[in-house]
């Protein structure tokens, strides 16, 4: 089992030289790859996944808006192949989202999808898989996969960290090139959002020296009669579902996640002195009413853990422990870096009360969940 820690935490580690040696790289890729079609009258998109994947169309919304020009929208991949991919209008594109290129539902979202004549993309690894083979364009990602094998053939399974980076990623610098394509950016634009994803890779180092200690000086508070609650907003609701997800992949312990606003309506009404009250808390529009709720949460006697900026007194001051992340990060681009102290944390409580990642010691577990995500049925094509 310490094997597999180990495995987790190199792969936190990496994150940074992965956003710095990828960048450039896979803009050429996906400028190379939407080149080879004519976008036509494209007006609308969405983007679709289950688990992290889900949480990286969530994080990647406001930026693919911003640089596209079009109207783009996260769904979950069953509520978009079963409810709404009967009601896509003309003009749509959508990006299916799959590390591993092969979860069935959206594989199936994809295939209904360019079945109703919309511009499909597989944001994948490999243009050898399901995804890949169902979708019109690929948009390949560079990222080493969650599911592992040794030598002798036994796997190993390590909660989403690198993978999670790679697919934001492959999401965001579709972005620019899909921005670019249908004629929305200028080069001037195009340079500067370039740059900026250079130096995001800057800003993940620097959050990594500090978030890894912290993270380990407090591991062993996590204890399991303690209940823990999440609330993000904007592009950090992806974030908040993200960590909520390390929670139950690395702890297989419950965890709540919560819109910023639906704190107040919801998960307030159990918040005491056994809640771990997390506030991710960037500068943007959302972060007033974070800063409400966070003392809140503290009035009712939670321990409030805040991640922010680290110029940001207001909100250090109303934490008992503050994550300060780098102020240069601009909030679209926060979930590349806000995520950390899931990551690390996550890691070091599992390894601190010897928790097997996912309960895969147990082989059953491990048959039915690949079974359910990998080997379910599909909706049959029209006609």
């Amino acid at each position: 089992m310490e094997h597999e820690k180990e495995i987790m935490l190199q792969e936190i580690a990496m994150q940074p030289d992965f956003v710095r040696n990828n960048v450039d790289g896979m803009l050429a890729s996906m400028r190379e790859a939407v080149a080879a079609r004519e976008p036509g009258a494209i007006r609308h998109g969405f983007m679709i996944g289950c688990g992290d994947s889900y949480c990286a169309a969530l994080a990647a919304r406001t930026y693919m808006m911003d640089v596209t020009g079009l109207f783009v929208e996260p769904v979950e991949a069953l509520e978009f192949s079963r409810y709404l991919v009967s009601y896509i209008p003309e003009g749509s594109c959508v990006f299916g989202v799959s590390n591993s290129g092969t979860v069935s539902r959206t594989i199936e979202g994809v295939r209904l999808a360019r079945e109703r004549g919309a511009w499909t993309f597989a944001v994948t690894v490999s243009a050898d898989n399901r995804l890949a083979h169902t979708a019109e364009t690929l948009i390949k990602v560079n990222a080493t996969p969650n599911i592992k094998e040794r030598p002798d053939g036994t796997r190993v399974v390590t909660p989403g960290s690198v993978t999670y980076t790679a697919s934001m990623l492959g999401l965001f610098t579709a972005a620019i090139a899909l921005g670019e394509r249908v004629g929305h950016l200028n080069p001037d634009r195009t340079a500067a959002l370039v740059r900026e994803l250079h130096r995001l890779a800057d800003d993940m180092a620097a959050a990594d020296a500090s978030v890894g200690p912290l993270a380990g000086d407090i591991a062993a508070s996590f204890t399991p009669d303690r209940r823990t609650v999440i609330l993000g907003g904007g592009p950090n609701y992806a974030t908040a579902y993200f960590g909520m997800a390390k929670w139950f992949e690395a702890l297989t312990r419950p965890c709540h996640v919560s819109e910023l606003e639906e704190w107040a309506h919801e998960q307030y009404f159990f918040t005491d002195e056994a809640t771990d009250t997390f506030v991710i808390l960037p500068p943007g529009p959302g972060r007033s009413r974070g800063l409400e709720q966070a003392m809140a949460a503290r009035d009712m006697g939670s321990r409030v853990i805040i991640i922010g900026a680290e110029n940001d007194g207001e909100a250090r001051g109303a934490a008992d422990v503050y994550f300060a992340m780098p102020g240069s990060t601009s909030e679209a681009l926060t979930p590349f870096v806000y995520k950390l102290p899931f990551e690390y944390l996550s890691c070091r409580i599992s390894a601190e009360q010897n928790i097997p990642f996912l309960g895969f010691h147990n082989p059953k577990r491990q048959q039915v969940n690949f079974r359910q995500i990998f080997a379910s049925a599909q909706t049959a094509p029209a006609g």
